[in-house]
């Protein structure tokens, strides 16, 4: 506690020590601070089911079902470890290289109907583990698109059958874990970040091109 006190003291403008917006714990390295900075968006709307035109040929025709992975940006921040002088305490700060990633779950409210269906709850019983390649060279701010955090798959199988109306509650939280190994000495930490998630089918407006695939329906009706 005493570290983590004079850690915050040192490098208040870089990282956050109590919380807000999507990150509030951060990795001391031997050399450097790293913590993510950024997290886009903060709450995913996942959607379960997407519709989609089968035949943009015609005016009318049953609509089709399409099923996506859903990904957030983040930024990843790396700044050299100073003394209470202000002076770095290494000449030689280290680059960070993160291998990979998990994703744990919570329910965020206790009527979700996903954790009624043993399927479902399932899911997100376990963490989400994924391999990635991120590399943070020392004094840097390295921006990842497209981590991925929810598959399609869990839609097609599942999914689209619990979490069909945003009525049906399939709301989690979620720690995002990114672990990391600083390149030149070695030393090994998880930083962590927050996010929120909500498993819906929603509508998307202009799904069938021109036309429209309304929800519930199974045909495309266009002007």
């Amino acid at each position: 506690m005493k570290k983590l006190a004079l850690l915050c003291m040192i490098a208040p403008a870089v990282f956050s020590c109590g919380g807000g917006s999507g990150s509030d714990i951060y990795g001391a390295y031997d050399t450097v601070l790293v913590g993510v900075t950024s997290l886009l968006p903060p709450k995913v709307n996942s959607d379960t089911i997407v519709w989609v035109d089968t035949n943009p040929n015609s005016n009318t025709e049953p609509c089709g079902m399409s099923f996506y992975d859903d990904a957030i940006n983040i930024k990843i921040k790396s700044e050299t470890i100073k003394n209470s002088a202000g002076q770095p305490v290494t000449p030689n700060p280290s680059p960070v290289y993160f291998d990979s990633y998990r994703i744990i779950w919570s329910s965020a409210v206790s009527n979700n109907a996903c954790e009624g269906a043993p399927e479902c709850k399932q899911i997100f019983a376990t963490p989400f583990a994924q391999l990635t390649s991120i590399t943070v060279p020392p004094d840097s701010e390295v921006e990842l698109d497209g981590l991925v955090v929810a598959l399609a798959s869990w839609k097609s199988s599942v999914l689209s059958q619990y979490c069909v109306s945003s009525l049906d509650n399939c709301i989690y939280n979620a720690i995002l874990e990114l672990h990391g190994r600083e390149v030149l000495t070695g030393k090994e930490k998880v930083i962590r970040a927050s996010f929120n998630i909500q498993f819906a089918d929603y509508n998307q407006g202009n799904a069938c091109g021109a036309g429209q695939c309304p929800q519930d329906s199974t045909t495309c009706v266009k002007p």
